[in-house]
C-alpha cells in the first residue's frame, strides 16, 4: 500500500514539474493584508495569478474586485482559462 502511495506521489510531482501552483487561501490572506494596510496590488500580482489553477485564479480575481483592489481593465477569457503556469501568447 505504501508503495502505491509513493508511486502516486511521484507521478503527481512529476506531472507538475515538482512545483505546486500557488493556492488561493494564502493569496486571499495576503490580499486582505494589503487592503488592511492601505497598500495596493503588487506589481507582479498578475504573474502570481497566472501561476494559479484557473479555478483559483477566477476566485482570486473575484476577491480582488470585491474588496476593491482590482479596478483596472477586465481579464481576457483566454487568461482566465489558461492552464496554471502557461505563458501568454506573444503580442499580449
Amino acid at each position: 500500500m505504501m508503495t502505491a502511495i509513493g508511486i502516486l506521489f511521484l507521478v503527481t510531482a512529476l506531472g507538475t514539474g515538482g512545483a505546486s501552483a500557488p493556492a488561493f487561501e494564502p493569496f486571499a490572506e495576503a490580499a486582505s493584508g494589503w487592503l488592511l494596510s492601505g497598500e495596493g496590488l503588487p506589481r507582479d500580482y498578475r504573474v502570481t495569478l497566472m501561476q494559479m489553477d484557473s479555478a483559483d485564479r477566477i476566485r482570486a480575481i473575484a476577491l480582488l474586485r470585491r474588496i476593491g483592489l482590482l479596478t483596472d481593465r477586465p481579464w481576457p477569457l483566454d487568461d482566465l482559462l489558461r492552464p496554471a503556469g502557461a505563458a501568454p501568447e506573444a503580442g499580449r
